[in-house]
């Protein structure tokens, strides 16, 4: 998708410039936590948020400063808040060591008031009537988490790249990586002011009713660091009888930089562990299994006391995650639900198996490789319905003549494939059967006497 560049210094009005928005919405406390955050940057984030936000709806803005070490963050910032900002709109939060975004913004919600918070990072520029479109959806429903649609600012040119049609959402695969996709097609609306159901939420920019969250349960303050509490605090959101929406009238611009933060002697990787732990083990039940499968590291994993969790979740009669799955991101296969067959698929020819590593990298073409058994790369199912699919992606064919390379792709319309007692797999439409070469795998005439033809899952389920 392309985004429309615009000159340092500029902005640009998004498509519901000629919406108009109710004077009487709630008060609203933007936090800011920051950590050697370069002082233009963040100021410009500041003077972007009291420039294009109408007064009487901003109640303060708070800067939460996580530790900083650069000397220009210090004295000076103290400096420069107190010559050009007003005294009563903007508070500086000085932590006197390193907490981490969790902590930080925690923090900075106990120095703020307003009815609402808005959570953003400090390395953003909020477009114009960015705040009104969030605080609509939140007026009209107190238990909504409200997204704002982000835009895009160049590193390092910091032009600002304006999606005039971008109706991206978030997903997540059992390995609870995020990742972009498009909206699916019976969540097209009339409107492009429209607001969209979400999966999950990204931390960059969103909008809360300061009681509703604390209701909730706010963050899991047993969190480490970073990471995690997005896909947490988004599960609890709809589990426990909110709503998460996309707003695409709040436009803010997002400069994706390199992690700010240092996690210690245990390292960003189990300390992120750490974190999805504690959301899988109150949220998602049996489920929790496949993640661990991903990361058998992280099962054994002491992640503390989870009692206060679980006390919100019985306080709150929140539903089961088979619910979430149904309900809210039922494109995320459940490897051994409503299935014929599931696991590792294995080649009787070659000795390989089945292998969708080309997905990490964008690539659509699935390979061949020496067998693992790993779900996260080579987890697959054939679905009561004939769909042949990773956890997110379903087994395609674009031509239907022999040579044909399966694709991966996601499951809008997917192709239908039959598994045979001798361990054929046809595609249907074609009448092809995958086959694989010295370049992976490929469709080729179904022919019984071909060993590369013939497919073994290492689980199958007695119907």
């Amino acid at each position: 998708m392309r985004g429309r560049k615009l000159p340092l210094g500029t902005f640009i009005i998004c498509c519901c410039v000629h919406v108009t928005f109710p004077r009487e919405l709630p008060s609203t406390s933007v936090v800011i936590p920051f950590h050697d955050e370069w002082p233009s940057v963040l100021l410009r984030t500041v003077y972007s948020v009291i420039n294009r936000t109408p007064r009487h709806l901003l109640q303060q803005v708070v800067l939460v400063d996580d530790n900083s070490a650069l000397a220009a963050l210090g004295a000076p910032l103290d400096q420069y808040v107190r010559d050009f900002f007003p005294r009563d709109l903007i508070r500086l939060v000085r932590l006197r060591q390193r907490t981490g975004l969790i902590a930080s913004r925690v923090e900075g919600l106990r120095h703020s008031d307003g009815d609402v918070v808005v959570f953003l990072d400090s390395h953003v520029e909020v477009n114009v009537a960015w705040l009104e479109p969030l605080l609509v959806e939140i007026q009209s429903n107190r238990q909504t988490l409200a997204m704002s649609t982000l835009d895009y600012i160049n590193a390092h040119t910091f032009e600002y790249n304006y999606y005039r049609n971008r109706t991206v959402r978030y997903g997540f695969d059992w390995r609870l990586f995020f990742f972009e996709l498009n909206f699916r097609s019976d969540q097209e609306v009339s409107s492009p002011h429209a607001t969209r159901p979400g999966v999950v939420a990204v931390g960059t920019a969103f909008a809360i009713n300061r009681k509703y969250f604390e209701d909730l349960g706010g963050y899991d303050v047993g969190m480490k660091i970073w990471g995690g509490e997005n896909i947490e605090l988004s599960w609890r959101v709809w589990l426990c009888g909110g709503r998460l929406v996309h707003v695409p009238c709040s436009r803010v611009g997002h400069v994706a930089r390199t992690q700010p933060y240092s996690f210690g002697a245990k390292g960003r990787h189990m300390t992120t562990m750490f974190n999805y732990k504690r959301a899988a083990e109150v949220w998602m039940g049996p489920y929790r299994k496949f993640v661990y499968e991903n990361f058998p590291e992280m099962e054994a994993l002491d992640v503390g006391d989870l009692t206060e969790r679980k006390a919100v979740k019985s306080r709150l009669h929140c539903h089961n995650f088979t619910w979430y799955l149904d309900n809210i991101w039922p494109e995320l296969t459940v490897y051994d639900r409503d299935v014929i067959a599931w696991g590792s698929l294995y080649n009787n020819g070659t000795g390989h198996c089945l292998d969708n590593h080309a997905f990490m990298d964008d690539a659509p073409r699935i390979h061949s490789e020496v067998c693992h058994y790993h779900l996260n790369t080579q987890g697959f199912s054939l679905t009561v319905g004939g769909h042949l699919r990773t956890t997110v992606q379903c087994v395609m064919l674009r031509g239907t003549w022999p040579g044909s390379r399966p694709l991966l792709e996601y499951c809008e319309s997917p192709d239908i494939w039959k598994h045979t007692k001798d361990g054929a797999i046809i595609h249907v439409q074609s009448q092809l059967c995958l086959d694989e070469d010295a370049s992976g795998p490929i469709t080729s005439y179904c022919r019984p006497d071909v060993t590369s033809q013939k497919w073994v899952f290492t689980n199958y389920v007695k119907v």
